[in-house]
């Protein structure tokens, strides 16, 4: 389920991966039509689908194999949408 209003949508996301998080995702600025906060809060949605908010938190912080190494904030920060969504799918199915 997707809200209409964002404020809400990032105040939950700021919740489950905390302020700098949210605050790393607002600030940056790649070229391209979504933003790094939209992408976060659709990627959020999928995790939400298959694990509770503690483990989708922890997720969004943590060093990934599929990311290089990245946290899935660093690497959606860099502008790297398509990489974080299908490694947040990936991850999510394993948890089934």
């Amino acid at each position: 389920m997707y809200r209409d209003d964002p404020l809400d949508d990032e105040a939950e996301l700021r919740a489950i991966a905390g302020d700098e998080a949210v605050d790393r995702l607002r600030s940056a600025d790649p070229p391209g039509d979504r933003s790094p906060l939209e992408v976060g809060l659709d990627v959020l949605r999928v995790l939400q689908g298959w694990v509770d908010d503690e483990r989708a938190g922890r997720w969004f912080v943590s060093s990934q194999r599929r990311l290089e190494e990245r946290t899935p904030v660093e690497a959606l920060a860099a502008g790297a949408f398509e990489e974080v969504e299908d490694a947040a799918r990936a991850w999510a199915a394993a948890q089934g």
